[in-house]
């Protein structure tokens, strides 16, 4: 038992941190329902494991969401230690996610939302204006009310990768280290730890990220958060999901592609800038600027607009613009838009720049599409 100062008069009132069980374990899945940011996500719950069964158990808790990016997540939220054995059937659920289209997930969404005990969730979809047929819900409405953002914009983008997402109060080293191991190969699975406390009385409950320990796109250590520094500065210390908000869901996916395809590049990505972020290389840097939501700019640090245009030529990118952006004058930018595709001449060009080759050390076939 512990006390904190709460309130505007600074008042004490005791901290207790318990155990949870199986009641506290219902009130949470109840919550991440209608709130999944409670997993510290952008999601929106569209389906449970039930909705499933051809391929789950009829006890699997397992929920099904859809995050920012129109990828679908199963999400698992355990008491006590998880471990490897426990979540095979998560890791089977995403799996068999992967062929579905658009139109089956929202026949999945519409059982799910006309159970009576989901009532609270249907209420809350038809205040949000979805739109919802007698057998189907059309999810791009759903995540454009949700997002508020261009149905248009989730047209092409609903369930184009799967995610793992586990909740647990504590993780086994065996666990954490598949979740690091899985991240490092593109599988986006994530480990949140959460804690219930009893506040003044008051059930409370607090969840962080733990697994990976990793930053997936640069394998570099994740800084500690600082929950009071995020109430001020979010770019700080959420890092590539305070741009992935910020942005265009087709041009933060082609973010996500664009890191990984200069992984073996990056020693470190900075996020700490509010309008670009740093991706930093062993002999040269790029400032990624993300003001438009629209448009990704990548500005080769510390070089001149007719050296940026050389150094594309030998790619088969020198019909690109190189721009020059007032305040960035040791920045010469090329615009990138949300249906960019990130191919091997676009590859082969950042892997050679960050690491100080010269142009055209990358030998790539031309390829007559550029964006």
């Amino acid at each position: 038992m512990s006390k904190m100062y709460t309130g505007a008069g600074r008042t004490l009132q005791e901290v207790q941190s318990i155990p949870m069980d199986e009641e506290g374990l219902d009130d949470i899945r109840r919550r991440v329902k209608i709130q999944p940011h409670f997993l510290g996500e952008s999601l929106v719950v569209i389906a449970e494991a039930t909705d499933f069964p051809a391929f789950c158990l009829p006890n699997d808790d397992t929920v099904i969401a859809i995050d920012s990016l129109g990828r679908t997540a199963a999400i698992s939220i355990n008491i006590g230690m998880a471990d490897i054995e426990q979540q095979t059937r998560t890791l089977q659920l995403a799996a068999n996610l992967a062929p579905l289209s658009s139109e089956e997930l929202g026949r999945v969404a519409r059982n799910f939302i006309d159970r009576p005990v989901n009532e609270p969730l249907r209420q809350l979809w038809e205040e949000m204006d979805v739109e919802m047929s007698e057998d189907s819900v059309e999810l791009a409405s759903l995540l454009a009310a949700a997002f508020e953002r261009d149905a248009e914009e989730f047209a092409s983008l609903i369930n184009n990768a799967q995610r793992l997402i586990i909740a647990a109060e504590s993780f086994s080293p065996r666990l954490a280290g598949v979740i690091e191991w899985m991240n490092a190969r593109g599988v986006n699975f994530t480990g949140i730890r959460y804690r219930k406390f009893i506040v003044g009385g008051q059930d409370v409950f607090f969840a962080e990220q733990v697994a990976p320990k990793l930053n997936p796109a640069t394998g570099a250590p994740v800084p500690d958060r600082s929950q009071s520094a995020e109430s001020i500065e979010p770019w700080r210390v959420k890092g590539k999901a305070y741009y992935s908000d910020r942005l265009n869901p087709r041009l933060a996916a082609t973010m996500d592609e664009l890191l990984l395809a200069i992984r073996k590049s990056t020693f470190t990505v900075n996020w700490q800038n509010k309008y670009y972020f740093w991706i930093r290389g062993p002999r040269r840097n790029l400032r990624v600027r993300v003001y438009s939501r629209d448009r990704l700019e990548i500005g080769f640090y510390n070089s001149a607009p007719a050296a940026v245009s050389e150094f594309l030529d030998p790619y088969g990118l020198g019909g690109i613009e190189v721009l020059s952006i007032g305040g960035y004058s040791d920045s010469p930018f090329v615009s990138v838009g949300p249906d960019m595709r990130i191919d091997e001449r676009w590859v082969a060009m950042l892997n050679d720049w960050l690491s100080g080759a010269t142009p055209g050390k990358t030998r790539v076939a031309a390829s007559p599409r550029l964006m």
